[in-house]
């Protein structure tokens, strides 16, 4: 297909952009299908014509066309028709519903309220709706039928087949829209890679799934507001990880004021963090929009720029489309875990099955950190629902806050602070929740106190989420894009290959349903961070006051126990540990607890046991 462009695209699973483009009463009599295939092509017509804005809607264009591809149209309601024929009789069932369910009508409310007066067409084609409808548009420019093409697609699914088969449904009712232009030998060179036939894209449940994907997938990896996002949320927690603005975690403010408030000699690290998370080639400059010519840096050691941070990590994370959500290994050096844009689509529309009902999301977690990445920050734009975002505070409003159809992405420390005040979740809110383990208990209480639905979910930062669980006691199941090797102790992505030995002990009840046994790497869970005690215990040794050390989690926090040197001066150790473990600990790794003795206690056969 070369000369084919794509102009814009567009992914709608909600139709609420409409009010934006049209008056109530000209919707009164669309369906929910017809919406949303109008609210995907108004929004391809609006942005591939910024100049003329909203105009476009009513412009007559002549030299436009329209193709609709539906495997099964209107399903809804086509079966609510039905209904009304074996409820009611022949003569009291729904002329509405008979007129929408017709596969043209998505083609007419289009053509009417967009005043489209090029070819119109409507392809009907089951799985290979998208790929027919695509090599007729192909042909239509190509033969100088139309300037331009606007090329929807819009599935929903059958009521009958999403109670039977709900677990394996991906998608959601939605339309994709696509403006399409050709020139002679000229194209924007990826349409072939978007388009091409993949039955991993196949969905027998929905057929326009692949046209789904190819919208989303034509986006941006990141948008500007979410690359603002991820730069504030890393150095709000840098800065208060390093006790530099423990209160910036609970303020609204930019990066450059950040950046302003931070200690310069923390600067350098600040923005090396950033190159590494953006998985950058080239260093990043001051961030505070300085002319490269007749301004200096904030830091002498950080080279100026006429782009803010937000933009430069903006322009590195499209141009690579990939981010790295590091995470810190036993010796403490940073590990990289870098995930590409095909495998992030991969992970989140492998996931969407889980949230077909969510129309709201509140995320509780930084958007730097691969959980909230994924679901604060991806997962809201493939499902096309709005997100907000708050502080992790138990005491915050959130009977006010959060409302029926919300999805709640937590963690376990913060519901367990939740349940501990006995918060009674507002009617119809599903919990979702990573990052650690989440006791048994304590989801048995989140249901007793309310929530519709828990989601927990198992991953690691090398993979993203592998598998997930609804019950307390209950295994986990692997998700559908990943499949298992023959010992069970790899997974491996379907399309993307990607390889990932299991982080845990875990032992098989079924070919794809498993219960965890225990960690391998020995690291334990702070607030949902890996901490490695051992690590933890070799930084204690070293320091000249200290003859021994043990560390091992107690609780909630770490706790440790210290031989001294000199015993008899463990007031003044006390002190000089104290600020010891606050200059090279995180305050993930600061033990809570101390306990001092003569030796490390071990049971009766020499092995180190836990203390009081």
């Amino acid at each position: 297909m070369n000369g084919l462009s794509i102009k814009n695209a567009v992914y709608a699973a909600d139709a609420q952009k409409l009010n934006d483009f049209f008056q109530p009463k000209q919707l009164r009599r669309l369906d929910n299908l017809q919406k949303l295939v109008l609210c995907a092509a108004a929004q391809a017509l609006v942005g591939a014509n910024a100049a003329g804005g909203k105009d476009i809607l009513t412009a007559e264009k002549k030299d436009t066309g329209l193709i609709i591809a539906t495997g099964k149209g209107a399903t809804a309601q086509t079966c609510a028709f039905m209904d009304g024929i074996i409820d009611y009789g022949d003569e009291l069932a729904s002329p509405l519903a008979f007129s929408s369910s017709v596969h043209n009508a998505l083609e007419t409310a289009v053509t009417a309220l967009l005043n489209l007066q090029g070819v119109c067409l409507s392809v009907s084609d089951g799985a290979s709706s998208f790929n027919t409808a695509l090599t007729t548009a192909y042909c239509l420019l190509k033969s100088k039928k139309c300037k331009e093409i606007l090329l929807c697609a819009a599935d929903e699914i059958n009521p009958a087949v999403l109670k039977e088969y709900g677990d394996k449904v991906f998608e959601r009712p939605a339309a994709a829209a696509f403006l399409l232009s050709y020139k002679s030998g000229r194209g924007n060179g990826r349409i072939d890679r978007f388009f091409a036939v993949n039955s991993s894209a196949l969905d027998e449940f929905n057929p326009s799934r692949q046209a789904f994907n190819a919208a989303r997938e034509f986006a941006p990896f990141i948008l500007k507001d979410e690359a603002s996002r991820i730069v504030c949320d890393y150095i709000k927690t840098y800065l208060a990880g390093d006790k530099s603005d423990i209160l910036s975690v609970f303020e609204n403010h930019s990066a450059k004021e950040l950046l302003e408030r931070a200690p310069k000699d923390k600067l350098p690290k600040i923005y090396e963090g950033l190159k590494l998370l953006c998985a950058a080639q080239e260093d990043f400059a001051d961030g505070q929009g300085n002319e490269v010519d007749n301004k200096k840096s904030v830091d002498s050691s950080v080279p100026a720029t006429a782009l803010t941070i937000e933009e430069q990590c903006f322009n590195a994370l499209n141009k690579n489309a990939r981010i790295n959500f590091f995470t810190s290994g036993s010796t403490g050096v940073p590990k990289n875990c870098i995930h590409s844009k095909d495998m992030i689509n991969e992970e989140v529309e492998g996931l969407l099955f889980l949230f077909r009902d969510i129309e709201r999301i509140i995320s509780t977690v930084p958007s730097h950190h691969s959980y909230g990445f994924i679901f604060g920050l991806q997962t809201p734009r493939f499902l096309d629902v709005p997100v907000k975002r708050h502080i992790p505070l138990p005491f915050l409003e959130w009977g006010t806050l959060l409302q029926e159809n919300d999805l709640l992405a937590a963690f376990p420390l913060f519901l367990k602070y939740l349940m501990e005040l006995d918060f009674k979740f507002p009617k119809g809110v599903t919990i979702l929740t990573s990052t650690a383990p989440c006791p048994d208990e304590l989801i048995e209480k989140i249901y007793k106190n309310g929530a519709k639905r828990l989601i927990e979910i198992y991953g690691a930062s090398e993979a993203g989420a592998i598998a997930y669980r609804e019950k307390a006691f209950a295994p986990f199941t692997l998700l559908p894009y990943w499949d298992i090797d023959a010992k069970g102790e790899i997974v491996i992505r379907k399309r993307t290959d990607l390889k990932i030995e299991m982080p845990d002990i875990i032992t098989f009840e079924s070919e794809r349903v498993f219960r965890v046994s225990g960690r391998k790497d020995s690291a334990v869970q702070v607030a949902g961070v890996n901490v490695y005690p051992s690590k933890v215990a070799d930084i204690l040794k070293q320091n000249p006051l200290v003859k021994d050390a043990a560390v091992r989690l107690g609780g909630e926090r770490l706790k440790a126990f210290i031989v001294l040197k000199n015993a008899a001066a463990i007031e003044l150790a006390k002190k000089e540990l104290h600020k010891y473990m606050e200059r090279v600990l995180t305050a993930h790794e600061m033990p809570k607890n101390i306990t001092f003795g003569d030796k490390i206690p071990t049971t009766p056969f020499g092995k180190k046991t836990d203390w009081q």
